[in-house]
């Protein structure tokens, strides 16, 4: 019985090496190669996806360079402008003072003008009436008449004194 049970076990034991045998070559085959695989492909995807991130995010921060570029650049340019519009009202500003000035020179000369004119006739006026009023009173002091050319020469005296 002895060589019974050591032939049965001998047999069970190589069987079941056996199937152990069997079964890891086909989990192998069957099961881990395709994982295997299929985190092989994985791998490959999250970096691919990781690579992928970097260079959108290298392109971002590209383009907000660029961007903030153009605001300094647009900054720059309305600094520029600003000054320029400053600097073209003051001219302008300067300008009208000016027309002003010329046109505020131009009334008073014609005021001053205009002045002179009536002062000149205000002192004519007064003189031929001081001429007649003075003719009256020389005729009646004298008794007789006097002519115009006694009288021009009396008030020209008078007025040359």
């Amino acid at each position: 019985m002895a060589d019974l049970l050591s032939k049965d076990m001998l047999a069970d034991l190589i069987i079941n090496i056996a199937n152990i045998l069997i079964l890891f070559f086909v989990t192998r085959k069957l099961l881990y190669k395709p994982v295997k695989k299929y985190l092989a492909q994985r791998k490959e995807r999250t970096t691919a996806a990781v690579k992928e991130a970097e260079d959108a995010q290298a392109r971002a921060d590209a383009e907000k360079a660029k961007y903030e570029a153009l605001l300094a650049d647009a900054e720059a340019e309305k600094a520029k402008v600003l000054a320029a519009a400053s600097e073209q009202a003051r001219r302008n500003a300067a300008d009208i003072t000016v027309k002003a000035q010329k046109q505020a020179e131009v009334i008073l000369a014609e005021a001053e003008a205009d002045a002179q004119a009536v002062r000149d006739k205000a002192a004519r006026d007064s003189k031929d009436a001081i001429t007649d009023i003075a003719l009256e009173i020389s005729g009646k002091l004298m008794g007789r008449a006097v002519t115009d050319a006694d009288n021009r020469r009396i008030v020209d005296s008078f007025f040359g004194e």
